[in-house]
């Protein structure tokens, strides 16, 4: 075994045990999906700046358990048609289709060589039931096939959450009342959850830590999950 297998391997060992003790189980198939995304992420990452260089070192903490989180601190019943608002490289779309298989998914970006990338790493990795799309989201938000689609609308730190309001709410099902917009995001969330409730029309606006039992990487950090219902 070399050294990156080794790494992995502790990798897919420390997922699993945190996993578990957060009601999430992986089987071995999945794990090793995940490990193989990881390695696909740190490759494209030298030509494509998918994921930040310095955070290269923890995709495993800072970004696969990190878009993990959102199945283990919220329910997400069976079934869901989710979009990946600004998936970047495919975070948290792909590591949640690979735990989650009954979703479906599309990973929508408008920057045409991540989404490149990102439609060579989910054909790679074998996974159907998920698409990817380059656009912006105020283009494709309108278009036959996208508008009001959607049951679940997921998002990283990629833009204000009036902004991501904006973007995301025209893809969600007006006849699903639990569709929800859900963003990773970190910082004081006060002023804009306070001026989302406002004006985006939200049935509720709220946040949910990130404190998973056993765990220490969130500890020290501002990042939550806010959750947007409609």
């Amino acid at each position: 075994m070399n050294d990156e297998s080794q790494i992995n391997a502790s990798h897919e060992i420390w997922l699993r045990t945190v996993c578990q003790k957060n009601g999430l189980s992986l089987s071995d198939e999945q794990l090793e999906q995940l490990a193989r995304y990881a390695e696909l992420l740190f490759k494209w990452n030298r030509d494509i700046n998918l994921v930040s260089r310095k955070d290269e070192p923890n995709i495993w903490q800072s970004h696969i358990l990190h878009s993990l989180t959102l199945l283990m601190r919220m329910e997400v019943p069976l079934g869901l048609r989710v979009l990946d608002l600004g998936t970047g490289g495919g975070l948290p779309g792909i590591p949640m289709k690979i735990v989650r298989p009954d979703l479906t998914f599309l990973l929508l970006d408008s920057t045409k060589k991540k989404i490149d990338a990102v439609s060579n790493m989910v054909a790679q990795l074998g996974l159907t039931g998920i698409e990817t799309r380059w656009g912006r989201a105020e283009d494709v938000g309108k278009e036959p096939a996208h508008s009001g689609a959607y049951d679940l609308v997921v998002a990283r730190a990629v833009a204000s959450l009036n902004d991501l309001i904006k973007w995301g709410k025209p893809f969600l099902n007006p006849s699903n009342p639990a569709r929800r917009l859900v963003t990773l995001k970190g910082g004081d969330m006060f002023k804009e959850i306070l001026h989302a409730r406002r004006v985006s029309g939200a049935k509720d606006v709220h946040t949910i830590p990130l404190a998973l039992a056993d765990v220490t990487e969130f500890l020290d950090s501002d990042k939550k999950i806010v959750v947007v219902e409609f």
